[in-house]
């Protein structure tokens, strides 16, 4: 069983960027996530092995939908459905919201996932694939493995 440490609302950030600090600050990391952001509203999700971070998403309520942002797995442990447990520990927060979700990718493996996920395509650009998932659609069901949400 997955545990996914959830961290929203007023939570410890001295404990929050003891986990994450380095995706913010090391150079390795800025160069592949030039957007990363910490904003009050965000809520993160974060999967942990031996102590370390190796997994993290995040999401943000806005007015009038739900935007999934920011999505990464460590080299190390992709293709371990890490990513999946964690956008299913992000449909799992949104359920009861009845809001549409948004989310964007550059990567055409995520695109298709989230195709899978009952998304529709409402615009490209060059480089990117922008998804939306209306809330009136039932989601799909979560497979891969199973997880427990800890809220910090």
């Amino acid at each position: 069983m997955e545990t996914i440490q959830c961290f929203e609302g007023k939570y410890d950030k001295a404990i929050f960027y003891s986990k994450m600090g380095r995706f913010f600050a090391e150079e390795r990391y800025i160069r592949q996530m030039p957007y990363l952001r910490n904003e009050s509203d965000r809520i993160w999700f974060l999967i942990e092995r031996n102590g370390m971070v190796v997994a993290f998403s995040s999401l943000r309520i806005m007015d009038e939908y739900i935007l999934f942002t920011t999505e990464y797995v460590e080299p190390g442990y992709r293709k371990q459905g890490l990513f999946k447990a964690l956008t299913a520990a992000r449909f799992a927060y949104c359920e009861e919201l009845n809001m549409p979700i948004r989310t964007s990718t550059a990567l055409e493996y995520i695109k298709n996932y989230y195709l899978e996920q009952g998304f529709e395509i409402y615009r490209t650009t060059r480089n990117f694939w922008f998804l939306l998932r209306r809330s009136d659609k039932e989601l799909a069901p979560a497979y891969g493995r199973k997880y427990t949400i800890i809220r910090s």
